[in-house]
């Protein structure tokens, strides 16, 4: 006990305790909405929409003992609403999903099943303590998210801007919702995942180790196997410290001199997706497949950039403003940290030119544009540096205005967050003029929906985006 209380002491005194303390106050407005919300208890969220691929491999192994889901076959009405799975070349049942966030879930799934098996209780996999072990886990990765973001954040700022910049990603973004409303969505694991990554990356860059190459590989293998397209995570690792032509030849060196590294870091990756390859081969024939079939795909020949950064349906901006806070950032970093600036602005400009070719760019359902959520880790840099700046600033007149600014946009953040939930900002059928109309109004009044349109969704899939009026279903 002595020893736990000087280790609290040293946390929570003095300057250095500003980063712990954002933590504790995100981790807590977190939980708190969440059990405010209770979602565990209904049938149609937590285990819902997506989730039910990612989370299909955990039952069907652990419980069912039946990777192929003939079980699903035997009483398909049973199942309807627990399972959605393709039919593959060979007539058998394939989850659509790659198996990653299975394997994040696993820790709470494995820990709730050994409960409700000891408990007693019915252990189907998708009872009200299965959905609320999940949530905890969410909980769990995201605090190990935030410290790992406090330590990367402390390499380059001080305490007090590290503290302000993990308030603006965890409570100013949508990071919040997917936090605590939707947490079993695949992004605020992808969050955790990058933040790793991006610490052992700066960690082998500063003493290249061979333990911390391998844990790159099985981070990077985590995250393609959660999303594929997230491969280009692995830019940021090539151009990490390259900000300059002296640089460049500095890296190739480096690499070059480490390569056994690079290897075992691919090997690494490798085998994190082996299970998914014979799982494929068994129920498709083949170690490759495509699950979302012909009809979900990229059109990197129409990338709809303007929709998904500033669109009122969805985009990124528009519900997440906090963030033009770090495209200044990333400004002024050009200015005095070029070795921060060039893989920020490549990842940047491949990451938004890739999730704006998605056939449906909106990205569904829920809060903002979420397919951006994972990326906040490295644009906490950006913003870091936009903090730094104004608190740098001699005159408090000065300041005033724009942390003001900052504790305003969180604050819409927040409000936003349950304007979703009420509906007055529609997950799907957002226009400007509904936007205004609703705008600080948190539940839907007057002519909302008529405001409303929907995409055109056969349309959408070939790549042609128009858009339909809104109509309510019947109460």
């Amino acid at each position: 006990m002595k020893n736990t209380g000087k280790w609290l002491r040293k946390r929570f005194t003095g300057k250095s305790s500003l980063p712990h303390y954002s933590i504790l106050l995100i981790i807590s407005l977190v939980i708190a909405y969440s059990l405010h919300l209770g979602f565990w208890k209904r049938t149609d969220r937590i285990i819902a929409s997506d989730v039910l691929h990612y989370y299909a491999y955990l039952p069907a192994f652990f419980i069912y003992k039946d990777i192929e889901l003939e079980f699903v076959n035997q009483d398909p009405d049973a199942w309807v609403k627990k399972m959605w799975p393709s039919w593959s070349p060979i007539y058998k049942n394939v989850i659509m999903t790659t198996m990653g966030m299975s394997i994040m879930y696993a820790p709470a799934f494995l820990t709730t099943h050994a409960i409700m098996q000891l408990s007693g209780f019915d252990d189907d996999g998708y009872a009200p303590p299965y959905r609320f072990g999940l949530i905890v886990g969410g909980w769990v990765y995201l605090v190990l998210a935030l410290y790992f973001l406090k330590r990367i954040l402390l390499r380059y700022y001080s305490h007090g801007v590290t503290a302000i910049t993990l308030l603006m990603v965890g409570v100013g973004t949508n990071l919040f919702h997917y936090a605590s409303a939707e947490p079993t969505m695949s992004h605020q694991y992808s969050f955790f995942l990058f933040a790793a990554f991006l610490l052992l990356t700066i960690r082998w860059h500063e003493k290249p180790r061979l333990w911390d190459a391998i844990l790159l590989g099985v981070v990077s293998g985590l995250i393609t196997l959660v999303r594929p397209s997230n491969i280009i995570v692995g830019l940021i690792f090539v151009f990490w410290q390259a900000g300059s032509f002296t640089d460049f030849r500095s890296k190739f060196k480096l690499l070059k001199n480490y390569y056994p590294h690079l290897l075992v870091l691919i090997l690494a990756g490798f085998m994190m997706w082996i299970p998914q390859l014979l799982y494929w081969k068994q129920v498709t024939g083949t170690y490759f497949y495509y699950s979302y079939g012909d009809q979900q795909g990229f059109y990197f020949n129409n990338p709809q950039i303007i929709n998904s950064l500033f669109s009122y349906r969805k985009g990124w901006l528009v519900y997440t403003p906090i963030m033009l806070f770090a495209f200044m950032g990333m400004a002024l970093l050009w200015r005095k940290n070029r070795s921060l600036f060039l893989p920020l602005l490549i990842f940047s400009v491949v990451n938004i030119y890739i999730v704006s070719s998605w056939w449906a760019w909106w990205y569904g359902g829920g809060f903002g544009l979420r397919a951006y959520i994972e990326s906040y880790v490295f644009f906490a840099l950006a913003m870091g540096a936009f903090v730094q700046y104004v608190l740098s600033w001699r005159f408090a007149m000065l300041k005033l205005p724009v942390l003001l600014m900052i504790v305003s946009l969180i604050g819409l953040n927040l409000f936003q967050t349950r304007q979703q939930y009420f509906g007055s900002i529609h997950y799907i059928g957002m226009t400007k003029e509904a936007y205004w109309h609703s705008f600080l109004r948190l539940k839907p009044y007057g002519n909302y929906y008529h405001l409303l349109t929907i995409p055109d969704m056969e349309k959408a899939r070939k790549g042609i985006y128009e858009y339909e009026p809104f109509i309510k279903p019947a109460e």
